[in-house]
């Protein structure tokens, strides 16, 4: 038998073949060298006729072929985040698609679009939308934040004339069928009329028509003449001066008395003694009620909530005659307060 032997510079043995080693090692690289040609060709030939797809079933049904999982998953991922409009709340997907990986002929159709509508159908799709509620009761469901304010605002500025308020709220719901409204003012007047008829039954009870009951001239005149010394009183015990007689700060409007602010339903008292005669809405006054003193004076009580006196009662200085409101033109609860001298208005300053 032959030997090869393979010695380093300072002849030592390192290596030693025999020459059926040889042969061995020889067979071995062709067997080799032949699988990786046939591999080869089986490579290109697979190439050449076939590509890799992945087939997708769901809950069990064959969707089809698709070319790229990674793609789908991605686009399934960014629904479930997202949704395709900006008014999605959250989406659910009950199963998760399975793929399987598999080579197909060339001429086998992908159906990456259809898979993917297909999915996306199976999906719940609940959207957000925002509740408008007027003393916890829902008015109507609108599309936008935005929307549902206005709404709100637009009511709370026409409530201002009446004493009874409704408590109006925004809240976030979530529905899978959209049905929302997009008519403001619809909105808006559902919300105002049993504002309105509530407060039609108020004024029913606390004010006397002013063709029913009137105060004479006589009496006025009388009153007039009457010059007896009058010791004018602030018509609250607790209160915040938030406006006083003069020009206002934007120097185009005259404020003509006092505004003392409280909260709504803080008892309002006569200033002096007298015979009332106004208890009715008046415009930007709101719900006023007017007493004439003697002497020509007469106080105004303005944006009352509701009376207590109706027109022609005599009072004495310090007799409940209203509540405090924010009705008329009004940003906040406060009672106007206004003395006046044969019809003109005057600092109230200089006699309380």
């Amino acid at each position: 038998m032959l030997e090869l032997k393979i010695m380093n510079s300072k002849g030592v043995e390192i290596l030693k073949i025999s020459n059926k080693a040889k042969l061995i090692t020889s067979i071995v690289g062709k067997v080799l060298t032949a699988m990786i040609l046939a591999g080869s060709l089986l490579g290109a030939i697979i190439f050449l006729e076939y590509r890799p797809v992945y087939e997708v079933s769901y809950g069990g049904e064959n969707l089809g072929y698709i070319g790229s999982k990674k793609n789908l998953q991605k686009n399934i991922d960014n629904y479930l985040k997202y949704g395709d409009s900006e008014n999605v709340g959250y989406v659910i997907l009950k199963e998760k698609p399975e793929y399987t990986f598999k080579f197909a002929k060339k001429d086998v159709e992908t159906k990456d679009e259809q898979v993917y509508a297909y999915i996306k159908d199976k999906c719940d799709v609940y959207y957000k939308v925002y509740a408008v509620q007027s003393n916890d009761e829902e008015v109507c469901r609108v599309e936008t934040l935005a929307m549902a304010q206005e709404i709100v605002d637009k009511a709370n500025e026409e409530q201002k004339k009446f004493t009874k308020k409704a408590t109006l709220t925004i809240s976030e719901a979530y529905e899978k069928e959209v049905e929302t409204s997009t008519d403001i003012e619809l909105a808006v007047a559902d919300i105002i009329a049993p504002v309105k008829k509530l407060n039609a039954e108020i004024t029913k009870v606390y004010n006397t028509p002013a063709a029913a009951t009137v105060v004479s001239k006589e009496i006025l005149d009388a009153m007039r003449e009457d010059n007896r010394e009058l010791h004018f009183s602030i018509p609250v015990q607790t209160y915040v001066i938030t406006s006083r007689y003069g020009w206002r700060r934007n120097g185009t409007e005259f404020h003509t008395g006092i505004d003392y602010a409280a909260a709504i339903g803080t008892p309002i008292y006569a200033s002096e003694d007298g015979i009332v005669t106004c208890a009715q809405w008046k415009g930007n006054y709101g719900y006023l009620v007017k007493i004439q003193h003697t002497g020509g004076f007469e106080t105004y009580y303005a944006h009352n909530s509701r009376f207590a006196v109706n027109v022609g009662d005599e009072v004495k200085k310090g007799d409940l005659i209203a509540y405090m409101g924010s009705t008329g033109r009004s940003t906040g609860p406060h009672v106007h307060f206004e003395i006046r001298y044969n019809g003109s208005h005057f600092n109230p300053e200089d006699v309380l």
